[in-house]
Formats: structure tokens, C-alpha cells, sequence
């Protein structure tokens, strides 16, 4: 009789398994991010196509597109809270109180209701924990109002249109504004270079890292609340200095994204397009004002 042979691996036999498995999870884990972002930029897409159908449909409307915002005080709003009856959001916008600042407590719907829209996954999720502006002070009503992660295309300069001076010493203004600035009623047909040549709103950079006083951190990255009017740089940007090259640029003027190399832009004609961070920053420019005369090939962005 031959005694019984003990079943099982060896001490070896289970290294050599758990070695193949970690090499397996190593090779997949790349693919499993790659497609996981694929998702989460085709989100990004259709949030930029829901917003472009909602700003077709305001034009419709009121015969021009948004405001990019309409004053610059506490008690007024963005051009993205325009947008909510057009997004199946018309209680938020139905709830503001107009004689009220933004970070009133009456305004707590209006200014403080995250809308899954105005968001980029690959960036954060739907939240309301941002600061309200104090009129460039530190904040005195922080981490409650709701963010956003696009911002309207106002031309060369974020925040142009501010003041008067700025009509005033601009006479070819065509060449230098986008579609929705600072008290802007830009029509259709003052898009000269054309609707598909011009694009209404894109992914905001937001810098990943700032020297701030307390209370002023969200104000130094732009990204204070999102449908409140007073602070253009939580709601504008320009084009004058080019795209942002990567998260860690610290100009918060520029439009920017989370995501490699590419930023995503709604045009006026509804289309979006991915554009490489290395773009040259004249054709950018041109694709930002309204009536330069330039003509872009975005078939090659």
C-alpha cells in the first residue's frame, strides 16, 4: 500500500500564483482609469451639450444669448443660472429672491442647490461647498454655495465689458469679445465668423494650489459660487494667455480642465470639440472672438 498523498500548493506554487495576479492587476488597472476617464469625459461632453441646447433655446427666447453676468453686486446672478428653467431647474431659479444678496439665507435654494450639470466628474462631484465673494475680502459665508466647472467665453479678456471705458476705447468690438460677457446681449447675427466658428462656453481652470489668507482661498482660485454675478472669475474667462497647461498653472483667468491635454468647448452652433492644451494661441484667440474676420479649420482641433 502507497500512503496517501497531501493535496495542495506548495509555499512556491503560491508565490509564483500571487505574483502572476499582481502582474495581471497591474496591466489591467491602467485600462479599468482609462475607461473609467472615457466615461467620465463623455459626461463632460454632454454637460457641454446640454448647456449649448439651453442657450439656444434662451436665445430663442429673449432674442439673444446670456448675460455672462448681469451686475456686479451681491444681487444678481450668472449666466449659468439663467440657464436652469432651460435644464428642468426652474424651482432653483423660481426661488431667488431678487432684493436679497446671494448668500442671504432666502436665497439658500437659488445659491446653495448643486446641479450635476455644471459639473465635471473627472474633476469632483455635485457639491455645495464653496465660499460666497466678499467683494474681494475675505469670505464672512463659506463652504455652502454651489460650484461649477465651466465658464462663458467673453473674448480676449475675462472681464471685458465691465465698465464703460471699456466700450468706449474699443471700437472694432467684434475683434475682441466672445458671445457672453460682463452685461452682454449678443445676438446671432453679430457672430460674424460664424456659429461654428465661435465657442460659447468651456471647461474653467481652476489652479490646484494657491497662497491665500484664510477666507480667500476659493476667491484666489476663481471658483467661488457658481450663479452668483460679483465675481467674474468664478463664472468668465478669456483667452488672451492661452489655455491652462495643466493644473498646476496658476493663472485662473484662463480656461483649463482636469483631464490630459484636452479641454472641451460648446460652440454656437451646438457642436463640442476637444482642444489640445498645445494649441496655438492665436487660433485660440480667433475661436473666441465673435467677428476677428479669421477663419479656423475646427475640423483639425
Amino acid at each position: 500500500m502507497r500512503p496517501a498523498q497531501k493535496s495542495g500548493f506548495t509555499l512556491v506554487e503560491l508565490l509564483v500564483v500571487i505574483a502572476i495576479i499582481g502582474t495581471l492587476v497591474g496591466l489591467l488597472l491602467p485600462a479599468i482609469q482609462a475607461a473609467r476617464e472615457s466615461g467620465r469625459r463623455s459626461q463632460c461632453v454632454n454637460n457641454l451639450k446640454q448647456m449649448m441646447l439651453s442657450e439656444q433655446l434662451y436665445h430663442d427666447t429673449k432674442q439673444h444669448y446670456t448675460m455672462g453676468r448681469e451686475t456686479h453686486w451681491q444681487q444678481g446672478v450668472s449666466w449659468a443660472f439663467h440657464m436652469l428653467p432651460f435644464i428642468e431647474q426652474g424651482n432653483v431659479y423660481d426661488s431667488f429672491v431678487k432684493e436679497a444678496p446671494v448668500f442671504d439665507e432666502r436665497n439658500a435654494q437659488a445659491m446653495r442647490t448643486p446641479v450635476e450639470t455644471f459639473y465635471c466628474p473627472t474633476r469632483r462631484e455635485p457639491n455645495a461647498d464653496r465660499d460666497f465673494d466678499n467683494n474681494d475680502s475675505p469670505s464672512t459665508v463659506q463652504d455652502v454655495a454651489a460650484g461649477g466647472d465651466y465658464a462663458a467665453n467673453a473674448g480676449l479678456d475675462y472681464h471685458w465689458g465691465t465698465t464703460d471705458k471699456d466700450w468706449e476705447e474699443t471700437p472694432d468690438i467684434g475683434a475682441v469679445v466672445g458671445p457672453m460677457f460682463t452685461f452682454s446681449k449678443i445676438k446671432a447675427q453679430q457672430v460674424i465668423d460664424g456659429l461654428s466658428q465661435t465657442f460659447a462656453i468651456g471647461e474653467r481652470h481652476i489652479p490646484a494650489e494657491v497662497d491665500s489668507e484664510p477666507g480667500l482661498e476659493d476667491h484666489d482660485k476663481g471658483d467661488t459660487a457658481f450663479f452668483a454675478a460679483d465675481n467674474p472669475l468664478a463664472i468668465l474667462a478669456g483667452t488672451q494667455n492661452g489655455l491652462a497647461s495643466d493644473r498646476n498653472d496658476p493663472d485662473n483667468t484662463k480656461f483649463g480642465s482636469e483631464h490630459s491635454q484636452i479641454v472641451h468647448f460648446a460652440f454656437l452652433d451646438g457642436h463640442v470639440s476637444a482642444v489640445n492644451t498645445s494649441i496655438d494661441k492665436q487660433t485660440f484667440r480667433h475661436l473666441s472672438t465673435i467677428a476677428d474676420g479669421q477663419v479656423v479649420d475646427t475640423s483639425a482641433l
